[in-house]
């Protein structure tokens, strides 16, 4: 069965495409510069009863932040934002990850083994702790020196980086496997080159499993910016606002509405106005949620066909077993000599 028929599957996918294109649809419609804003909140009296940040209520469904902005509309408006760097730094990764683990397939098990020894580190090391050290001087000491863009970059390469060695591994190894296979000689011996087997043959045995490694690592880079931005490290770029000039009172504030950076923003609010930090959280577990969904589909569906395969393989074995020869008499068996046929 496909994939795409996994009611599993289809769940967090829609989630996911929703979030995703429904941000960039309602920020066609409703730009930041027109952001929904409520300072103060009257009563039908016209009387003040409430001022920012506002709890939510029927007119701002999620509340607002400290500025007035509608929490709704920034986690709208984001969404595009987190999901469109997952999506990218994924894929950079996945792809980067594969190759490099195609090539070093190749390479003699000795090899192998002390690459593997190498970048073991990268298993047990925290990711977040790695990119924090590197990403914070450059996001928040010396933001002031390189435009937002090359800061967007600079952020995006280092999360491709630090997960490259353990996917590059994981290929390599099985591949390694797949290459142990019988029907690898025989492609070999007809003239098959390492090109056309890698391209081939361990393509397409890898291809769910990349599937499913992409999703992972969605996963793993929702989870890693989430870390990062209560650490204050903002992919998208950083400001300080201050409060009170007479003491110094500063604000850390995003340039954009990605989710990370807002759950940064706003770490402080979580002694009192919780729903101005719930509310990215939130789209953050919902987006996790979906991308498991899949990632159990596709598991479900991985070992569904392997064990198809199998027992397809055994009843073909079933098919060729020889039929049993049936008792002959001295009159056939004569006649069978003489004439090749006992009819």
């Amino acid at each position: 069965m496909s994939v795409w028929k996994s009611p599993l599957f289809l769940t967090g996918f829609l989630i996911i495409i929703t979030l995703f294109f429904g941000s960039i649809i309602y920020s066609y419609y409703v730009p930041d510069k027109e952001k929904p804003v409520m300072q103060i909140r009257y009563d039908e009296n016209n009387t003040p009863i409430d001022s920012v940040p506002i709890a939510p209520f029927e007119e701002m469904p999620l509340g607002t932040d400290r500025f007035g902005v509608s929490m709704l509309h920034k986690v709208l408006d984001g969404a595009k934002y987190t999901l469109g760097f997952a999506f990218l730094i994924a894929f950079a990764r996945l792809l980067i990850g594969t190759l490099l683990g195609l090539l070093f397939s190749q390479l003699p098990k000795s090899i192998l083994r002390l690459l593997n020894k190498l970048f073991e580190a990268f298993y047990y090391a925290p990711a977040t702790i790695i990119a924090y050290l590197i990403l914070f001087p450059v996001l928040q000491i010396f933001t002031w020196s390189l435009p937002r863009d090359e800061q967007t970059i600079f952020a995006i390469t280092i999360l491709v980086v630090i997960a490259v060695p353990p996917l590059m591994i994981t290929v390599a190894s099985e591949t390694k496997k797949f290459l142990e296979n019988e029907f690898i000689s025989s492609v070999k011996v007809l003239g098959g080159g390492r090109f056309h087997t890698l391209f081939k043959h361990v393509l397409p045995f890898l291809r769910p499993r990349l599937g499913i490694l992409y999703s992972q690592q969605l996963i793993s880079t929702l989870l890693l910016v989430a870390h990062l931005g209560v650490l204050k490290v903002f992919i998208g770029g950083m400001d300080i606002i201050t409060l009170e000039p007479l003491s110094n009172n500063t604000l850390p504030v995003s340039m954009i509405n990605e989710w990370s950076s807002m759950i940064g923003a706003y770490i402080y609010e979580i002694r009192g106005n919780l729903w101005v930090i719930y509310t990215p959280l939130a789209a953050f577990a919902v987006s996790i949620l979906a991308l498991n969904f899949m990632v159990e589909a596709m598991k479900q569906q991985y070992l569904a066909q392997g064990s198809y395969t199998k027992t397809r393989r055994l009843s073909r074995r079933k098919k060729i077993q020889p039929v049993p020869a049936k008792k002959l008499t001295e009159e056939q068996f004569e006649k069978i000599m003489k004439t090749g046929t006992d009819g």
